[in-house]
């Protein structure tokens, strides 16, 4: 049996193969995944956790993994993200992992790099998606303009401007 070293050829796996890591700002996600569980690494992180995987919306990046558990950073976390969602405390408390998967959401991120080297995103806050607010159509007849300039309705085409 041949055992591989890293020095004739082998290469370890991309965690996001051939996805760059989402950059630090403010970026609209998609919740892919959320689950209740253990954490990745439970000997560090004992107990239960919100696990949250999120997808960029243009889908340009990596994943970005998030872990929610009972520390006050967690639960303040928890907290933006109840209300990025519109959810009151009580809906909170009663939400399931399912109840989130699919659901649109703003997060600020920040990458950090460790002392080994290696460059991880991490979540700052959620924010509640900017909704665009319905435009009405720009006035086209003279009648639609001179009704608009007074704030009011053009009754028809038949209207005269003046």
């Amino acid at each position: 049996m041949k055992v591989h070293t890293f020095d004739n050829g082998f290469e370890a796996p991309a965690v996001n193969a051939g996805r760059e890591l989402v950059p630090d700002g403010t970026h609209a996600f998609i919740i892919r995944e959320a689950s209740e569980g253990p954490h990745k690494f439970p000997d560090n992180y004992p107990g239960d956790f919100l696990n949250l995987t999120l997808a960029t919306k243009t889908g340009n990046y990596g994943f970005v993994w998030v872990s929610l558990g009972t520390g006050d950073k967690d639960q303040a976390l928890a907290a933006s993200l109840a209300t990025a969602l519109g959810m009151s405390a009580d809906e909170w408390a009663d939400a399931e992992p399912e109840d989130l998967a699919a659901r649109s959401v703003r997060a600020t991120t920040r990458q950090v790099t460790s002392k080994m080297g290696r460059t991880r995103v991490y979540v700052n806050a959620f924010l509640p998606i900017e909704e665009e607010a319905a435009k009405k159509p720009a006035a086209r007849t003279p009648a639609q303009k001179v009704a608009a300039a007074k704030g009011e309705e053009a009754g028809g085409d038949s209207d005269i401007p003046f």
